[in-house]
């Protein structure tokens, strides 16, 4: 073993864990080992919404950044960030993207990482969890106390399931559902989407590689008249451009009339559309969010 290549022990003695301290270092770190050209390295607006928002505490996170990570002295071998908000709970950390080197594998250093910001969301009577989660990630937080529900994508069309019902949903004893502070910032002040906000729900069309996708990124209860303007809106300006035309949502149950299943070979989470199933997980602790939408987390945004 060389002297440049520590070991194991040597690793879990030498390295810390704390409060990012470069955000240039990260960004290089996500572009290059992440993936290159991911818009958390690429775009300083987007890596800022996302890790800077106005709800981060800088006791905790001194910089402003809130994303911990691994140092072993001044180089960076992994990190895991939070997109900090007012849901579900005053204060609550959306885990966006945790990564750390293979050379830390078996040192118990990448969950020390999900420890450490564990600690710093519950010494406030924060919630901490995800949704977006693959299969592969259901145990890892499960073993550490999670709750994990199954999300699945859902497709509307007037003309289908004219018998759907929307499930009454009620909050968490402790849930906090979004104010109007959370909705200016998370899509009034996008600093790439645009999207058409109504008292009806929050929606954003596009037009890409597949066709013209409308999402549903948040829907409060199944407004039936609205859902129907925005859908033969869409299907116009696919119409009118000969491809395909989708307006989507992701729920844990049928929203209500008109919705179904999405098809399983139907291309799904990130703008482009890239074939990932229409199946993925939310986790919470200490509970999962009565409901979960595409403008929660990092969920919606270019990749």
């Amino acid at each position: 073993m060389s002297s440049t290549t520590p070991t194991q022990p040597d690793l879990r003695t030498r390295c810390t864990v704390e409060a990012c301290r470069d955000d240039a270092q990260l960004r290089g770190y996500i572009d290059e080992h992440w993936r290159a050209g991911h818009i958390l390295a690429r775009d300083e607006r987007m890596f800022a919404f996302t890790y800077r928002t106005p709800w981060v505490d800088r006791t905790r996170f001194p910089g402003g950044t809130s994303v911990l990570c691994i140092y072993d002295d001044d180089r960076l071998l992994g990190f895991l960030g939070t997109f900090i908000t007012p849901y579900p709970r005053p204060e609550s950390y959306w885990l966006a993207l945790w990564h750390v080197l293979p050379e830390l594998k078996g040192t118990g250093l990448g969950g020390a990482l999900l420890r450490e910001m564990q600690s710093r969301c519950e010494s406030v009577d924060g919630w901490i969890g995800t949704f977006g989660a693959g299969p592969e990630a259901v145990p890892v937080y499960l073993k550490r106390g999670y709750a994990v529900r199954a999300v699945r994508r859902w497709v509307y069309d007037p003309q289908t399931n004219p018998e759907g019902a929307c499930r009454a949903v009620a909050l968490h004893s402790s849930e906090r559902p979004p104010d109007d502070a959370w909705h200016t910032y998370r899509y009034d002040r996008h600093p790439i989407f645009e999207y058409d906000r109504r008292a009806e729900g929050v929606f954003r069309t596009e037009q890409n590689a597949w066709g013209v996708v409308t999402h549903c990124c948040r829907l409060n209860g199944n407004p039936r008249a609205t859902l129907d303007e925005i859908h033969r809106d869409g299907a116009r300006l696919a119409r009118a451009s000969g491809v395909p035309h989708l307006l989507d949502a992701w729920a844990f149950d049928c929203p209500g009339a008109g919705w179904t299943l999405a098809a399983e070979d139907l291309p799904s989470v990130f703008h482009p559309p890239s074939a990932r199933g229409n199946l993925i997980y939310a986790s919470g602790r200490p509970f999962v969010p009565s409901m979960v939408t595409k403008g929660d987390c990092d969920q919606d945004r270019p990749n």
